[in-house]
């Protein structure tokens, strides 16, 4: 009779030299130092744009959302702290290709971050350097030959830094987020105390503080969802922390919490001090700058400046460590052995760091805008959130041995199916254009993953295996569309999604391996655990 199955414990480090791990403080402010980059400095506008008063709702609900979805990956991250993290829960609980699909789809959604930070600190600098953009009109900017170069340089700057060891990243990313976190702050309460007036935040608030479907869409649409992504990050790293149980629900809900409060603050502040309309700050590229320079708050223009480099550039810092790490696991996946897995003497994968800012530098050129960047890479980040919802359900179902010591715990699977419907909601939000970029992003890394497993054959069977994947996202595509056309609307859209999102959830739990399967992953996991050279790497 097979043994329960129990979650990977580590063992004695090889290295006689002990190793100098993450500390929960780090994680935590790795997180939230990631969750507040590019997003604070276009999201808070863009929002009130989109949504009006109801803004504020949208906050709410991109936080409660991430909140319910990082509880299955708490619990999951926990027992199994691999590298990689959140990207290969499914590893351990489903088919090698649909595992894959997803590890995949998680590294390409997490590759686009550097250039978007980058980018973001290009924009912000042509405030005062007018060439480094070019105004496309309607608000829109693009980055001009000029402004590609600085970004590039940037991409690399940073992607060298973090071919040292991992602590040395946590370490400056300490400071640099305090930093983060007081200025906005501070610019944020400045202008509210200053320049607030309570007729414009009534005429924006009157706008509509309760339209759900507005704030609905400006989850994904305006980049509110991309703002709080980073609370996976921590997850990602969990291979590296001193003690995964205790430290990664702290790196989850301090930094969701701390994000909320600066970023309903932020919209506020533009709340308080415009009319509604925003015809003031229609065409601006940074819209704070724009905001503190029409008050005449001159004595916070560099302060603001200052953290508009810092802030993204800290959090590109943070998701260049963590997409490495994701494509290492990559590596360990697909081509053990391979150069993916190679580290140097700082325990850093290298080659790995170096293949990514290679791809980052091609998203500089065909997505332009933040805009579009942040709306191709939100729908693609909020897709993956499936797999920790799922793998969550399959472990605990009724009847399992007890993979995580659940047990059929009901508790685990309202919590699991719970944040498998914030997931679709928050994929379906992302409207038409989103829903089919992720199709085809989908369609391509089951096709490329079968291609190189088996040629014909192997793209046959994985079209075959992942067929209910294409399918849910299709459906959602098609239902979307519907929305669009007007032959369904609000709420009657939402709740169709919702049922959609049940039948793809039984479907998935379906799909997962024999418990005899999920047993040889926990221990091919657990081996792993032991000889993480990553892990056991000296400072």
């Amino acid at each position: 009779m097979p043994s329960p199955i129990s979650p990977p414990t580590p063992s004695p480090c090889p290295d006689p030299q002990r190793p100098k791990r993450i500390s929960t403080w780090q994680l935590a402010l790795l997180s939230t130092g990631s969750m507040i980059g590019s997003g604070w400095l276009f999201s808070p506008f863009y929002g009130l744009q989109a949504a009006g008063g109801a803004v504020l709702l949208a906050w709410v609900l991109a936080a409660a959302l991430s909140l319910v979805v990082s509880l299955s990956f708490a619990r999951m991250c926990g027992a199994f702290p691999v590298v990689g993290g959140t990207y290969r829960l499914l590893g351990i609980t489903h088919p090698r290709s649909t595992a894959n699909v997803f590890l995949i789809l998680g590294w390409l959604s997490y590759v686009v971050f550097l250039p978007l930070e980058a980018q973001s600190v290009v924009q912000y600098l042509a405030f005062w350097w007018p060439g480094l953009v070019r105004h496309l009109g309607a608000g829109e900017v693009q980055l001009s030959w000029s402004g590609l170069g600085v970004g590039v340089l940037l991409i690399l700057g940073i992607t060298w830094f973090n071919t040292l060891h991992i602590t040395r990243v946590a370490q400056a990313n300490a400071w640099v987020s305090v930093w983060k976190v007081l200025v906005p702050l501070l610019v944020a309460l400045a202008v509210i105390v200053v320049h607030g007036r309570r007729e414009h935040f009534a005429a924006h608030w009157d706008t509509g503080p309760l339209a759900l479907e507005p704030a609905m869409l400006a989850v994904i649409g305006s980049g509110l969802a991309f703002a709080f992504a980073g609370f996976q990050n921590g997850l990602i790293l969990a291979n590296q922390v001193r003690d995964p149980r205790r430290s990664l629900p702290f790196s989850l809900y301090l930094p969701l919490l701390l994000g909320l409060l600066l970023y309903m603050l932020l919209s506020s502040s533009f709340m308080a001090t415009l009319p509604a309309g925003l015809a003031e700050l229609g065409g601006a590229a940074a819209p704070l700058l724009g905001l503190v320079s029409l008050l005449g708050l001159g004595l916070l223009t560099p302060l603001l400046l200052a953290d508009a480099v810092v802030a993204p550039m800290g959090t590109a810092n943070v998701f260049v460590a963590v997409t490495a790490r994701i494509l290492y696991a990559c590596g360990y996946e697909l081509r053990p052995g391979g150069r993916l897995t190679r580290l140097n003497r700082h325990g850093s994968p290298v080659f790995a760091l170096w293949i990514n800012a290679a791809v980052g530098l091609l998203f500089l050129l065909p997505f332009p805008t933040w805009r579009q960047l942040v709306g191709f890479l939100s729908s693609m980040v909020v897709f993956a959130y499936l797999a920790g919802p799922v793998s969550l359900l399959v472990l605990s179902r009724p009847g399992s041995r007890g993979a995580i010591g659940l047990r059929g715990s009901l508790r685990a699977r309202v919590v699991g199916v719970a944040g498998f419907l914030c997931s679709t909601w928050l994929v379906y939000w992302g409207g038409r254009h989103n829903l089919g970029w992720l199709l085809l992003a989908l369609v391509l890394a089951v096709a490329l993953h079968g291609w190189l497993e088996g040629r014909g054959a192997g793209l046959r069977r994985d079209l075959r295996a992942n067929a209910y994947l294409v399918g849910f996202v299709a459906a959602l595509c098609a239902l979307s569309w519907a929305r669009h056309l007007g032959w369904l609307g609000f709420p009657w859209d939402n709740l169709a999604a919702a049922l959609l999102g049940l039948l793809a959830c039984a479907g998935f739990v379906r799909a997962r391996l024999g418990d005899a399967q999920i047993e040889a992953q926990v221990q091919r996991l657990g081996e792993e655990r032991r000889n993480d050279l990553m892990a056991s790497a000296p400072a």
